[in-house]
């Protein structure tokens, strides 16, 4: 069984960043299926968000959609932890280029991901000069052990304590 929280999670953040949004709903795992819904959202939205099935699975027919469909990918995967298998593409629509992001299916690596890449390019699209959410320096409570490979974006609670 597969639980429906990245579509309520990604639409709670998009809403909550006043972006106007057309939910296609769930697509089953089945290539007429997800493209029946991708077509719909390339032709009425200016970017289309979807989340699993970018990864190397059976079932992860995202980057397969994007290939068969004259689909430029910009990148297929992505060298940090979590959100390896991201993709972004573009797609030429009637003479109008159109944005695809394909977020992982694990919930914590589709919102880092959603933060990081989609609403950077959203902001830029829509001629915000600010791409990027404030930054603020931490220090973190335990020592981590980090791969030396790639980026890591952990989960954190963060207390403000002034330093007087």
């Amino acid at each position: 069984c597969i639980y429906d929280s990245n579509r309520q999670m990604l639409l709670a953040a998009l809403h909550d960043l006043h972006y106007e949004v057309v939910d296609l709903g769930i697509a089953t795992d089945k290539a007429d299926a997800i493209e029946t819904k991708l077509f719909h959202g390339l032709e009425n939205a200016d970017v289309v968000l979807t989340s699993g099935g970018v990864s190397m699975g059976e079932f992860d027919l995202i980057k397969k959609f994007i290939e068969q469909n004259q689909g430029t990918t910009h990148f297929g995967r992505v060298s940090m932890k979590p959100g390896k298998p991201t993709t972004f593409a573009t797609f030429d629509v009637k003479g109008e280029k159109r944005v695809m992001f394909g977020l992982p299916g694990n919930p914590v690596s589709a919102l880092v991901c959603f933060y990081l890449f989609v609403l950077p390019a959203l902001r830029k699209m829509g001629g915000h000069s600010s791409l990027y959410l404030p930054k603020v320096k931490a220090k973190v409570g335990k020592r981590l052990k980090l791969d030396p490979e790639r980026p890591e974006y952990h989960r954190a609670i963060v207390r403000w304590c002034p330093v007087e």
